[in-house]
């Protein structure tokens, strides 16, 4: 497997992400993040609880990897997001996120595509930023996030960019309930074994149906949205508004 922990708690797998400090996403993550779902589909079919380490659970885009990637190299990493969070988007059984800190952009996309999401009661932001940052988003992302809000959450959401204190992520959908940090864990283990093992079956057939919308949205838009995705990266004002936050992250480190 790859370096992310898989431990088993009341017939329950928890699966912490520990990539890199922040869990930003870049070409080690996704590796990470395909080996936990190979180990997950070829053990016992329990559900999942997935978390973060420290005070993040996922920082959204790598920007200080990936704004060096010429085009090609850029659309296959895309491809390969897509193909990543498609699948456990897609898990055929139940996973809740255990938001233990900030949700950021990819982050926060991740989050939601978990079926439920438990968030600590701190300081911490959830929200996907990635206008301010000045880019849309891929099409597995925007997929997720249409499926997962109502449509004048994902308005707000999406268009402007705000990042949330937990409270008011709760309001808009972006997680369904808060508890103290301390619990964040046992929580959502409970929440994700309040469904019975023996109505797992069951489960999956409802969720494929609840998914099928949004994959096939996905399977219609994915070439158009990922190409406008890349034109505006690679246009002068996404290179421009990347290469600045690029470069707040990079003295940050």
């Amino acid at each position: 497997m790859g370096r992310w922990s898989i431990a088993r708690v009341d017939e329950v797998h928890v699966v912490t992400m520990t990539s890199n400090k922040v869990n930003a996403m870049n070409g080690e993550f996704f590796g990470d993040l395909q080996a936990a779902l190979a180990e997950l589909q070829s053990g016992d079919a329990l559900p999942v609880v997935l978390t973060g380490h420290g005070r993040c659970f996922c920082a959204g885009l790598d920007l200080r990897e990936l704004y060096d990637l010429d085009r090609g190299t850029l659309t296959s990493f895309v491809d390969r997001l897509d193909e990543t969070i498609l699948a456990w988007f897609s898990l055929s059984r139940p996973t809740v996120a255990a938001v233990n800190g900030h949700a950021i952009a990819g982050g926060c996309v991740l989050a939601l595509a978990c079926d439920l999401r438990v968030a600590v009661d701190r300081d911490a932001t959830v929200g996907v930023n990635e206008v301010q940052v000045g880019i849309p988003f891929p099409a597995v992302p925007l997929a997720i996030m249409r499926h997962t809000l109502s449509p004048a959450h994902a308005r707000e959401v999406m268009l402007f960019g705000r990042l949330y204190a937990p409270s008011e992520a709760l309001g808009r959908g972006l997680v369904d309930e808060i508890v103290p940090p301390s619990d964040v864990i046992a929580r959502a283990v409970a929440v994700a074994r309040s469904v019975a093992l023996d109505s797992l079956e069951a489960y999956a057939t409802l969720k494929a149906h609840l998914l099928a919308p949004a994959l096939a949205e996905y399977a219609a838009t994915r070439e158009q949205v990922n190409r406008e995705f890349l034109d505006v990266w690679f246009s002068e004002c996404g290179r421009r508004r990347v290469g600045e936050v690029r470069e707040r992250l990079l003295r940050r480190s």
